[in-house]
């Protein structure tokens, strides 16, 4: 199950699809321990999410207006004292239904140190509200307050293990073009298959200059290559052990996903039974301190590894 399971078509509505080979193209089936959680029906839009208005990053490209409507910042209060507090963006994350976004446990209040108070849907261009391009205008962003967040109970923070959190909403998401959930890899075909060797896309709009710390106003998205199993365990020996909860991607210098990108997606389109759709692979965990400057690849919490958990941790 290597190179063999995945097969690569660029010219499909301009993006990279992966098609996995696992039997036809209709044996991909829902994970049955997944559709008999009763909560399944809190996640299960059948094939309305992955979809896009045109059907941590450095080295990276703008993306295009609406390209990721399922991008989450997370917004945080800094208190300077009594009387004065900042706001500022640190970390990214995925939506996944009406009321939950999905990000990473590193991103939470309780390592981060600051008041979690909000997420903000549909930006881009952190310049502007509305966002608008070649006469073409996004809604206004929406910023809604988390009501409570719940991470991984066996979240380790010195290996990142199980590097996975759930924010809830106090109010539901106004779904529009530009503001859609992301599909979840609740298929069987997910557990078997290796993406080695394919690529995949992070997004996000962290540092861009690792000298000068700057970090991007703008939305960038970026390819990166999925690196094998025997390759992360190597490339992070002696300083962290991999697990296979765990994936690797990147390595190429001068291209990479960085600070403010931790807890975003990393993701790619595929054709499971249906037309192309975007799923949610990983979460943009930790990599090395050098960012975008060494051959080591970023690692990611692998999501369908998580799937019961999430099901689990989500309510009405």
């Amino acid at each position: 199950m290597f190179l063999s399971n995945i097969q690569h078509v660029y010219a499909y509505w301009g993006m990279s699809v992966l098609f996995l080979s696992f039997g036809t193209a209709s044996s991909h089936q829902l994970r049955k321990d997944l559709t008999s959680h009763p909560n399944w029906k809190l996640l299960d839009r059948g094939d309305d999410c992955g979809h896009n208005v045109a059907d941590r990053i450095i080295g990276g490209d703008e993306a295009t207006l609406g390209q990721y409507p399922w991008i989450a910042r997370l917004g945080y209060t800094y208190e300077l004292d009594e009387s004065n507090s900042v706001d500022t963006y640190e970390c990214g994350g995925t939506i996944i239904n009406s009321l939950y976004i999905l990000t990473a446990a590193h991103c939470s209040p309780d390592i981060v140190m600051l008041q979690l108070a909000e997420v903000r849907l549909g930006e881009h261009n952190v310049t502007s509200d509305p966002d608008c391009v070649d006469g073409v205008c996004a809604p206004p962003v929406q910023d809604i307050v988390v009501d409570e967040y719940l991470c991984h109970e066996d979240y380790d923070t010195k290996s990142y293990q199980n590097d996975i959190c759930l924010l809830r909403l106090a109010n539901p998401i106004q779904f529009n073009n530009y503001v859609t959930p992301i599909c979840l890899p609740a298929y069987d075909t997910f557990l078997k298959a290796s993406f080695d060797s394919s690529t995949m896309e992070v997004a996000g709009w962290g540092v861009t200059d690792i000298v000068t710390g700057k970090a991007s106003t703008i939305l960038l998205t970026l390819r990166v290559p999925i690196k094998t199993q025997f390759l992360c365990e190597l490339a992070y020996s002696g300083r962290s052990e991999i697990i296979n909860k765990q994936m690797c991607a990147g390595g190429v210098i001068g291209k990479d996903s960085c600070s403010g990108d931790s807890g975003g997606p990393l993701m790619a389109p595929f054709a499971l039974n249906a037309p192309p759709r975007y799923f949610v692979v990983g979460i943009v965990s930790f990599g090395p301190r050098q960012c975008a400057n060494t051959n080591t690849p970023g690692v990611y919490t692998k999501v369908s590894e998580y799937m019961a958990w999430i099901l689990d941790n989500i309510r009405e």
